[in-house]
């Protein structure tokens, strides 16, 4: 269900609720008990309605919260990355430094994870997330204090 059929079933359960509320006030509340009971039960209805509603939106909303904080915090990086050899490292004056990010991941998710050397193998580094390896050769380590 897109987001707008969302807000229009909310809109659609709390305009029956007020048509019921109104209803039983114009009553006097002084109606038949089993139309008054009939009444209530579809306010009721309606208002629970409308919560669910309600809670599917909050749940929609909160993954679009998280999505532009991901986007945030990749738009940051971005300025921040340069891809040397075969992984993207962040920058100090406009050259990489430190541990290299796994290219595949940044490129094609903006997620910043680190290679890590494969078990008994100094030649090749693996990204915990994606498990693409790397030639060490071609993403080393990069002291910061050699930039100076």
């Amino acid at each position: 269900m897109s987001n707008l059929s969302s807000v229009a079933a909310v809109l659609r359960s709390l305009q029956t609720a007020q048509a019921v509320s109104k209803d039983i006030r114009e009553a006097g509340f002084l109606g038949n008990k089993d139309d008054l009971r009939r009444s209530l039960a579809d306010l009721s209805g309606s208002v629970s309605e409308a919560k669910m509603q309600l809670t599917l939106l909050q749940e929609v909303l909160a993954g679009k919260d998280q999505e532009i904080q991901k986007l945030h915090l990749a738009l940051a990086y971005r300025g921040n990355m340069r891809r040397r050899g075969d992984g993207y490292y962040k920058t100090q004056d406009g050259r990489p430094y430190g541990q290299p990010y796994c290219s595949y991941c940044w490129e094609h998710e903006q997620k910043t994870i680190h290679l890590h050397n494969k078990i008994l193998s100094k030649e090749v580094r693996v990204c915990g997330h994606c498990k693409n390896e790397y030639q060490a050769a071609r993403t080393p380590y990069i002291e910061a204090d050699v930039l100076v």
